[in-house]
């Protein structure tokens, strides 16, 4: 399951976003789309790639590794993968970022 995501602005108060199914939105057992919004959901609150906050997770968030984020200058873009195991996903993340960020020529 991928999901990006861009928060216009300084503080999270809405976002665009889009998903694609890849492989499979479930395994019978996990429910890979609720797990990268819980990811997406965690960096917009910290700012931080999902679970390296050093807060404790919140109810609704689990500190699942797997979703990056970056600030750019017009807010923050968000890059979430879920499927494997969470260093796979983060590297899956951060490859999707980076394309992102290059592709619509970003700027920090």
């Amino acid at each position: 399951m991928a999901v990006v995501a861009f928060i216009p602005g300084n503080a999270t108060k809405s976002w665009i976003s889009k998903m694609k199914v890849v492989g499979a939105l479930t395994d019978g057992t996990a429910n890979f789309l609720a797990i990268a919004n819980s990811k997406a959901a965690e960096m917009a609150d910290t700012y931080k790639d999902s679970g390296s906050s050093p807060r404790k997770p919140m109810l609704g968030e689990f500190g699942y590794q797997g979703g990056v984020v970056k600030k750019v200058n017009s807010g923050y873009i968000l890059a979430v993968f879920s499927g494997g195991s969470g260093e796979q996903d983060a590297e899956v993340a951060n490859e999707g970022l980076d394309w992102l960020y290059k592709y619509y020529g970003l700027t920090d």
